[in-house]
């Protein structure tokens, strides 16, 4: 009954003095919005990325050059540079560095030395420039194995894409991801249109349909040739990366053990820590780009937090005014029989109740900011029950902590001193 009394008591005092009530809370308004607002855009973009990371598909393993220092290939789009600007200058593709060769590729899609792995492709990269409504404009190119389809899930929209016996032929063919078929072909006529690589003439024969954008890449903008007709046009001998499908998700680690152990009798390593190549699955990418994201979510929340701290000050310097201010209040009350306790809480609820306030505030505020920041950064804020709980935690904590001092100062004030107060 005495915290009810204290409690209404409180909210008269602080709707005595608004604008000071309201600048006192300004502080943890916008310190808790700040703290709300990044650690959900952070949220954001993890997720984001874990779902494009994710479409890759789970039970696919990436085999790049250069040991653990590389994370992503250009089969993966990882610098492909999209459908102008390929990795290449010119017709050339990627050269020098890369390791995987096409024994490499061969080693791998052996059933018995592999019995984890059901399809593997060898990637490499290039670029080409086609006239496209009478302008110069330059196309990414991606030399695959056959298996390429299946395991990035793709689907022919009209035609096909080339088979097995086509890439061991060397058959100038080409398959055209949708969004560089509608450039090239406004009209959707794509089928058995021809374009220079190099010295050859490929003729179109499908055209993917349209897929969501994956990984760190986008198929829609890409034009697809066999790898080993790739390599001849583009003089690159070496995959620029391979991707490799477990038989299913069980199998994923087994699978990467299989592609390690084949690549270093292959490269003749004795030891993983001297591998030439890394093998990357989805959990693996998914956990470093989770704790850089990590990292960079805190950081940006502990920047926020310091507005917190500022409000907190400001919250402390308010109530110090108002004792000042209320001398003659304590002391008639305190003369009538006010314990120095009975104070004390006074001013630590009315402290507590400014900052839950603008907690509560701050976490509308906090949503506001990551809905709007949203429409410019194309990725979802995403505001979870422990952010929003750490907010009011933190804002009470804060009320309460600040708060105690200046409320220890009222309760000592001497009654008789205070009555004489002016």
């Amino acid at each position: 009954m005495k915290i009810i009394v204290m409690f209404k008591q409180s909210i008269k005092a602080i709707f005595r003095n608004k604008g000071r009530s309201f600048l006192t809370i300004l502080g943890i308004i916008i310190g808790i919005g700040s703290v709300i607002a990044l650690i959900s855009l952070g949220n954001g973009v993890r997720a984001t990325i874990g779902t494009r990371i994710a479409a890759l598909g789970t039970t696919n393993l990436t085999i790049t050059p250069g040991g653990q220092r590389n994370f992503g290939g250009p089969g993966q789009g990882g610098g492909s540079g999209g459908a102008r600007g390929g990795q290449a200058e010119g017709q050339g593709g990627l050269s020098g560095g890369s390791t995987l060769t096409l024994n490499d590729l061969n080693s791998l899609q052996d059933k018995v030395k592999n019995p984890n792995l059901k399809a593997v492709s060898g990637d490499l990269s290039g670029s080409i420039i086609l006239k496209v409504n009478g302008e110069d404009t330059r196309f990414s190119v991606l030399g695959t194995s056959a298996s390429y389809l299946s395991i990035h899930n793709l689907t022919a929209q009209t035609g096909a894409f080339y088979n097995d016996s086509e890439v061991e032929s060397k058959a100038k063919t080409a398959v055209l991801g949708s969004e560089v078929a509608t450039e090239i072909s406004p009209d959707g006529k794509s089928l058995d249109k021809t374009f220079v690589i190099g010295n050859d003439t490929y003729k179109v024969i499908g055209v993917l349909a349209k897929a969501d954008e994956s990984g760190f890449g986008n198929q829609n903008l890409q034009i697809f040739i066999s790898n080993l007709s790739a390599m001849s046009a583009f003089g690159n001998n070496n995959f620029n990366t391979m991707t490799a499908q477990a038989i299913d998700e069980s199998s994923v680690d087994k699978a990467k053990t299989d592609i390690q152990n084949t690549l270093l009798a292959n490269h003749k390593i004795a030891e993983l820590k001297l591998a030439d190549f890394t093998v990357l699955t989805s959990s693996d990418l998914l956990s470093t780009i989770g704790n850089i994201t990590g990292i960079l979510t805190s950081l940006l929340a502990g920047i926020a937090a310091i507005s917190l701290l500022v409000g907190g000050i400001g919250i402390m310097n308010i109530m110090l005014v108002s004792v000042t201010e209320r001398t003659r209040e304590i002391g008639l009350r305190k003369a009538v029989g006010a314990r120095t306790v009975d104070i004390l809480e006074q001013f630590v609820i009315e402290s507590i109740i400014l900052t839950l306030v603008g907690g509560i505030l701050g976490i509308g505020l906090g949503i506001l900011l990551g809905k709007i920041a949203s429409r410019f950064v194309g990725f979802a804020p995403i505001v979870n029950l422990n952010s929003v709980l750490l907010a009011v935690g933190v804002s009470s904590a804060i009320g309460l902590i600040f708060g105690i001092y200046p409320a220890a100062k009222a309760a000592r004030l001497d009654p008789i001193e205070a009555l004489r107060y002016e």
